[in-house]
């Protein structure tokens, strides 16, 4: 059963709820925005403590990371002072960890000379932007050695994105350096080496030339490379030869010997070359490299001294012999004097008989012949010193020629003259020149022994050549003989060398002597 206890009217029950909310809402809505605000705190609270665990296990994870790298990895903090290492690092300069941490890095690793520009960089922090992310510098060893180390920098930033340190991994480039600067240094010496330097590869393509490639051979460069190097063989050298030396650079690795090349512009020249194989690490034939230099000049200057010593023995021989012959003849001029006078006595005899009379004329012969023998010994041996005056060519020819021109005659040969009229006087020894005229035109009619008499002619003349180097009086004496050959004409004016039966071969050589 229900008992009523008490009425509420509805419209007192109508207005009691707003009544109730003015009198009590200040308080619940109070204690709403507390309930809010410490929700807000706590999940703030839990995403700070999540992120803080999350950034603790990265820390850890990363340091586990450059912990087991092969580069060396330090953080400092905003004052320069080292706040972790790894084993790499310390290794890399001889600290341990406890010696290193929370050290300054100015005072223990930056030498004196870099300290400024070291704390110029760590006062960058202030400023991010101007950070560099890249830094080379050199490190301080325990021992007191210097390593120097590329460094890839990164920032630490705080929750409020503050730059708090610094952490950097470095790379040991000393060796590298020091490598790449022997590089450098051998580049140089290369680029400006005096000696040619090719590079090529296993096919002979070349891939590299130095400048003074380019300064002996007269080609550039851009015009040479991908060629194959034997675009400058002369054509003088047999393909055996080459086969021959690649392989003996296959066999042996090195290949030493000379060049003749040609030019751009086309002319010759020598070269020693050095030709070595370059192979990898496996072994293999990779390159090959010609170290090669000009020695044309070394060439010609070889020959020159060969010619000059050739010509110094030949010189030391034909002075012996010219004192041999000197002793020769004088030794023999006062015997054959006394036959000379005995077959002038014997002449003088009364009715000689025929037969006699033909072997004295045979014995004048053959010692006026010995005589002139003789006579051209002793004009070699002993040449004389020239006694210069000034001499007229038209005069002195006809001297010389005036005593040959009667025997000439007698032997068949025409003798004919050219001498042009006006030439000057010039200085010279009358008596050696008149030897010189006689002699060659004596040679000259030997020369024409085979034609007949009558066809045998001599020529001489006489001119006037206008040159760069001056005014010469120009002497000619031709005849009409068969000539000689390269062989006889290059050895022309040696001593006792001849290609006649009769003579001595000193006729000629006489010349040569007097007019040197």
């Amino acid at each position: 059963a229900w008992k009523i206890v008490s009425r509420l009217p509805p419209e007192a029950l109508a207005t009691a709820p707003g009544e109730y909310l003015a009198e009590h809402g200040p308080l619940y809505g109070a204690i709403l925005a507390l309930l809010a605000l410490g929700s807000l705190l706590l999940a703030r609270a839990g995403v700070h403590r999540h992120q803080a665990e999350l950034q603790s296990e990265y820390e850890r994870r990363f340091r586990r990371t450059l912990e087991d790298i092969e580069l060396a990895a330090v953080a400092l903090d905003r004052r320069g002072r080292v706040g972790f290492c790894n084993r790499y690092f310390q290794r890399l300069t001889g600290w341990d960890s406890g010696e290193v941490l929370g050290t300054a890095w100015l005072e223990r690793f930056t030498p004196a000379p870099d300290r400024a520009r070291m704390a110029a960089l760590l006062a960058t922090l202030d400023t991010p932007e101007q950070f560099p992310a890249r830094y080379t510098c050199e490190v301080l060893t325990r021992d007191g050695g210097r390593r120097l180390l590329a460094w890839h920098n990164s920032l630490n930033i705080d929750a409020e994105g503050h730059p708090i340190g610094i952490t950097a991994i470095g790379e040991d480039i000393t060796d590298k350096e020091r490598n790449e600067a022997a590089v450098r240094q051998l580049s140089q010496a290369v680029e400006q080496s005096p000696s040619i330097v090719i590079i090529t590869d296993r096919r002979g393509g070349i891939e590299y030339v130095n400048p003074k490639f380019t300064e002996v051979t007269g080609y550039g460069i851009e015009e040479v490379l991908g060629k194959n190097s034997r675009f400058l063989k002369s054509g003088e050298k047999p393909a055996e030869q080459y086969r021959e030396l690649w392989e003996t650079i296959g066999r042996c690795g090195e290949w030493r010997g000379e060049f003749h090349n040609r030019r751009k512009n086309g002319e010759l020249y020598w070269e020693s070359a050095s030709i070595s194989a370059l192979r990898d690490g496996a072994g293999e034939i990779t390159h090959f490299l010609a170290v090669k230099e000009d020695i044309t000049e070394r060439k010609r200057l070889e020959a020159e001294v060969e010619t000059r010593n050739r010509e110094l023995a030949h010189a030391q021989a034909l002075a012996e012999v010219g004192r041999m012959a000197t002793m020769i003849a004088h030794d023999l001029r006062n015997p054959l004097s006394s036959v000379k006078v005995a077959l002038q006595i014997l002449s003088k005899q009364t009715a000689p008989s025929a037969e006699t009379d033909e072997l004295r004329t045979i014995a004048r012969e053959q010692v006026a012949y010995m005589e002139a023998i003789l006579s051209d010994m002793l004009t070699y041996a002993r040449p004389q010193t020239p006694t210069l005056e000034w001499l007229s060519a038209e005069r002195l020819l006809q001297t010389a020629l005036g005593l040959a021109e009667y025997r000439l005659a007698g032997q068949g040969v025409v003798l004919e003259t050219d001498y042009r009229e006006g030439l000057p006087t010039f200085p010279g020894d009358p008596i050696q020149l008149r030897q010189v005229f006689a002699n060659l035109v004596t040679n000259a009619a030997q020369a024409t022994e085979d034609l007949p008499a009558g066809e045998r002619r001599i020529r001489v003349g006489t001119g006037l050549d206008l040159s760069d180097v001056g005014t010469r009086i120009r002497i000619d004496i031709c005849d009409n003989g068969r000539g000689t050959g390269e062989a006889d004409a290059s050895r022309l004016f040696e001593p006792f060398y001849t290609t006649r039966a009769k003579g001595t071969g000193l006729g000629l050589a006489i010349v040569r002597k007097i007019l040197d």
